[in-house]
């Protein structure tokens, strides 16, 4: 199970709409709080765009490259 910053994942994390771990990865590693990370989804999924995926080559060489940064 992924951890959040502040601990465990909370729940509503894990059951949102818009959960993908890499976003909550990558987010979590920018700094931000679960709440502002279930904010940001909620305004994301009211405008009818699904989770943020993190596949494509460029867009994981920069998750990639924050989550190792931020373990620093």
């Amino acid at each position: 199970m992924l951890q959040s910053v502040n601990g465990a994942m909370t729940q509503a994390i894990q059951n949102h709409p818009n959960f993908d771990g890499d976003d909550y990865a990558y987010l979590a590693a920018k700094g931000w709080t679960d709440q502002q990370i279930l904010a940001r989804w909620s305004q994301e999924a009211s405008a009818g765009a699904g989770p943020c995926r993190w596949t494509a080559p460029q867009a994981a060489a920069k998750l990639n490259a924050t989550i190792r940064s931020a373990k620093k």
